[in-house]
């Protein structure tokens, strides 16, 4: 597994400077996003040096499992609150009785966001990560 940083050119949508990147190379479904620079995962990144001379400012960096860990997360932390918000509206519009699963959901939710936390922790992450998928 491979790790890119993308730093997307000033005043550019960062969702065009991946597209060019998923033509050339089999992205990972999930990345983030932190201080305006892209990191995402690739089994393979052979052609990095043919990306950087379409002008991307693309580079190959060191293999942390955390921050695989921290990518696969936030995914699943936003599935979370997605199950959470179903539920929730299940209660409010059909009567549902289901505090026993809203219970599990919150505490799901919880330790998601005690994991993410710990994570940026421990890469030095400080501020806002936004979860994106490619």
């Amino acid at each position: 597994m491979h790790i890119f940083k993308l730093t997307p050119k000033p005043q550019s949508d960062y969702r065009l400077e991946v597209k060019e990147i998923k033509q050339k190379c089999k992205l990972e479904k999930h990345g983030y996003r932190h201080n305006k620079i892209v990191y995402g995962f690739s089994e393979n990144l052979d052609d990095i040096e043919g990306l950087q001379t379409l002008g991307l400012n693309i580079e190959e960096i060191t293999f942390d499992e955390a921050q695989l860990a921290l990518s696969t997360a936030l995914a699943e932390r936003a599935r979370a609150k997605s199950k959470i918000d179903h539920i929730l509206h299940d209660r409010e519009f059909n009567g549902a009785e289901n505090a026993d699963q809203e219970a599990m959901a919150q505490q799901k939710l919880t330790d998601l966001n005690d994991t993410i936390q710990e994570t940026k922790t421990s890469l030095g992450i400080n501020g806002t990560v936004k979860a994106l998928k490619f």
